[in-house]
C-alpha cells in the first residue's frame, strides 16, 4: 500500500515537474502553450500576494494625502497643529479609501506581472512609480 502511494506520488511529481519545466522547442507557439499553465498559476499567486501589499501601500499613501489635504484646508499644510488635526480627523478615511483602492491595484499588479514574469520578485513586490 505504501509503495503504491509512493509510486503514485513520484509519478505525479514527475508530471507536474514536466509541466513546469521550460520548453526548449524551436516553435514559439508550442513554448507559449506549454508555459501557459505556469503563467496562469503565477498570475493567481501574484494576485493573492498583491492584495495585502496593495492595501498597505495605498492605505499609507491615502492616509498621507488626506492628512495633507485636511491640514491645507485648516490653513497651513506644513503647520504642526494642522497636521495633527488632519492626522486625527482625515487619516482614517484615507486609510480606508486607500486600502479599498489598493486591493484592486494589488490584484491588477499581481495578475499582470505574474503573467509576464511568473514567480519573479517583480510579481511579488511593487515598484515605486
Amino acid at each position: 500500500m505504501v509503495r503504491k502511494l509512493a509510486t503514485s506520488f513520484i509519478l505525479a511529481s514527475t508530471l507536474v515537474g514536466a509541466v513546469v519545466a521550460p520548453s526548449f522547442a524551436a516553435d514559439d507557439t508550442f513554448q507559449s502553450i506549454c508555459f501557459f499553465p505556469v503563467r496562469v498559476l503565477g498570475s493567481g499567486v501574484g494576485s493573492v500576494i498583491g492584495v495585502p501589499e496593495g492595501m498597505v501601500k495605498d492605505g499609507v499613501k491615502g492616509a498621507m494625502m488626506s492628512t495633507k489635504w485636511m491640514a491645507n484646508k485648516l490653513g497651513d499644510e506644513d503647520g504642526t497643529y494642522q497636521t495633527i488635526a488632519g492626522a486625527v480627523l482625515a487619516a482614517p478615511f484615507g486609510i480606508v479609501g486607500g486600502s479599498a483602492y489598493g486591493s484592486f491595484d494589488g490584484v491588477w499588479h499581481g495578475v499582470k506581472t505574474g503573467y509576464e514574469k511568473p514567480f519573479s520578485k517583480d510579481s511579488f513586490t511593487f515598484k515605486e512609480e
